[in-house]
């Protein structure tokens, strides 16, 4: 499932989904970090609030414009490879002001950043960052500047908002219920706003009194800009994105932990995207316990300080291995119960625990070089 990160031939766009903690930004950025070794030059897009990303890469000032990461020592060590590696976190309420740049120009484009409900929606409105995100990876991709990249997600449930952001945003805005209401007075041209204050409906006067006539005539005219100017460039947008997701240049991973909950939202997510017939590249089981005996002669060492330490510290040492390998038997048993259930074709990666959290190049190429020995 790995083996064409590497290839000119291979996926554009590598999405890593899965529940929260399971380890998919130092993934996506080990990812990311596979494709540059390879002589790919890839970036790397969170839309992930926490820095982890950028700490994990040596990033100080991490933001909406792409960052060059420096893997010169990584890049000397395999084979002079040319890639290079960029980092990026988004910012959906820049994005989603590109986008009103896009559609509309002078007054009008300043109508819309004055508005008040568009300053609301482009900040908190459920959906919008996410609606926003797509966005920002269609028009990445859009440029061509890179072979690869890889986009790090929010946990699954909300990864797959992610997915159906566009529509949903596009339905909440064009929802009858609102035309119903605001029609009428978007069809009086330059008269609407003023009929709408002299003739609203009991409803919309019903609406005033609990959130206050400037908020509810704020509504009013985004709506009538929706309307106008915003909606079929917004709708044409959506669709592409929609193909995009969907087609061979865009491939999911779902990352999990051997634990039943993460395993479950995985297999979730499987099935959504196949559902929807989007491309599924396979699993990542991170953080797997691997038993001593298959790293080193530890039980033989302990035994061999038995008579030098002591007695509580072997005590602690023995209980120690103990837990280890009734870990590994535990993680070992639930990823054979996975394979069963997932059969044969579909592909598994497995990433062994490491001692210490994430914190920096060396430890995501660490976990690079155990995705390269899948390939």
């Amino acid at each position: 499932m790995l083996d064409r990160i590497g290839r000119s031939d291979g996926p554009g766009i590598i999405i890593c989904c899965g529940s929260g903690g399971v380890g998919k930004t130092s993934l996506s950025a080990a990812i990311g970090m596979l494709g540059a070794l390879s002589g790919r030059k890839t970036i790397v897009l969170t839309i992930d609030p926490a820095r982890r990303l950028a700490d994990s890469m040596g990033l100080k000032d991490f933001n909406s414009e792409a960052q060059l990461v420096r893997l010169d020592q990584f890049l000397a060590a395999s084979d002079g490879s040319k890639g290079s590696l960029y980092a990026m976190m988004l910012d959906a309420k820049r994005t989603f002001d590109q986008l009103i740049e896009r559609y509309a120009q002078g007054d009008l484009r300043k109508r819309i950043f004055d508005n008040r409900y568009y300053q609301y929606l482009s900040n908190h409105m459920a959906g919008s960052h996410e609606y926003m995100a797509m966005e920002k990876l269609y028009e990445i991709h859009r440029q061509s500047k890179y072979d690869l990249i890889v986009l790090d997600t929010p946990p699954t449930r909300r990864a797959l908002d992610f997915l159906d952001a566009p529509q949903r945003l596009l339905n909440l805005l064009g929802h009858s219920f609102f035309w119903k209401m605001f029609k009428p007075y978007f069809q009086a041209g330059r008269w609407g706003v003023r009929l709408f204050k002299l003739l609203a409906s009991p409803v919309l006067k019903a609406m005033a009194k609990v959130i206050g006539n400037q908020a509810l005539e704020d509504l009013a005219a985004f709506m009538q800009l929706w309307d106008d100017l915003l909606f079929e460039g917004f709708s044409k947008r959506a669709s592409a994105v929609k193909k995009l997701l969907s087609g061979n240049p865009t491939l999911f991973l779902a990352i999990a932990t051997p634990q039943k909950r993460p395993l479950a939202e995985a297999m979730f997510l499987y099935e959504k995207l196949h559902e929807n017939q989007i491309p599924f590249g396979g699993f990542i089981i991170n953080r797997v316990h691997r038993p001593h005996s298959q790293q080193n002669n530890a039980k033989d060492e302990i035994d061999a300080y038995a008579k030098k330490l002591p007695r509580d510290l072997i005590a602690k040492m023995r209980q120690s291995y103990s837990d280890q390998e009734k870990m590994a038997r535990s993680d070992a048993e639930s990823i054979a119960a996975f394979r069963k259930n997932i059969g044969d074709g579909l592909g598994m990666v497995e990433i062994f625990s490491a001692e210490n959290e994430v914190v920096d190049l060396n430890d995501v190429y660490s976990i690079s070089k155990q995705l390269a020995s899948y390939i």
